[in-house]
């Protein structure tokens, strides 16, 4: 077999787990075409959505309104996302190609800093600017520091705290669960992950 100094990987889930998680089950990530994707496919398939795009930023009308996003526009927000696509798939791949994706990684939070070394951990990749905010985050566990991902799912930031969001709320529950199914099975080195996804 031969070896690679990094694996990364996206998670799939099923329509009862998206739902399970918070996702409504009207939602695009949960129907046709959408959900046959796995979740790293997915978001850039959701966000290259004018459609979608423009109904997330309905239903969150809220935060936008926020003194955080300073007025933006919908019509800002769309063109922002999509102008910033481009630009995130070209980073993201060349770090996965590089195998320099450690370099842009960061713990969810100090207690993940602090298990990184004896466990697997959840962790946020910040790319792409929307109305100047640095908006985008991947989700991931880390399963082995610097050898080996597993994409959870994205999202776009719309608040400063993670679980204050409905939509970062269901990001964490997506991490949790991953990291469940992974400890329970006692992954959590590049090798062992290997082994069990083939």
């Amino acid at each position: 077999m031969w070896e690679v100094p990094c694996v990364i990987a996206a998670s799939y889930f099923n329509a009862e787990e998206l739902i399970g998680f918070g996702i409504d089950p009207a939602a695009f990530e949960v129907n046709d075409p959408f959900i046959e994707d796995n979740e790293f496919e997915k978001i850039f398939k959701l966000w290259e959505s004018p459609l979608y795009l423009r109904k997330f930023f309905a239903d969150h009308i809220d935060y936008f309104k926020q003194d955080y996003w300073d007025d933006i526009t919908e019509d800002e927000f769309v063109n922002d996302v999509v102008r910033s696509l481009n630009i995130i798939k070209k980073e993201l791949f060349h770090l996965f190609s590089s195998h320099t994706l450690h370099t842009v990684v960061e713990p969810l939070g100090p207690e993940e800093e602090n298990a990184r070394l004896c466990q697997s951990i959840g962790v946020k990749i910040k790319r792409g600017w929307i109305h100047s905010r640095l908006a985008f985050r991947f989700y991931a566990i880390e399963i082995e520091e610097k050898k080996c991902y597993l994409i959870t799912g994205a999202a776009i930031k719309i608040h400063k705290d993670m679980l204050k969001a409905p939509n970062t709320k269901i990001e964490k529950n997506k991490i949790r669960y991953a990291l469940e199914e992974l400890t329970s099975n006692g992954i959590n080195t590049k090798e062992l992950f290997i082994d069990f996804v083939l």
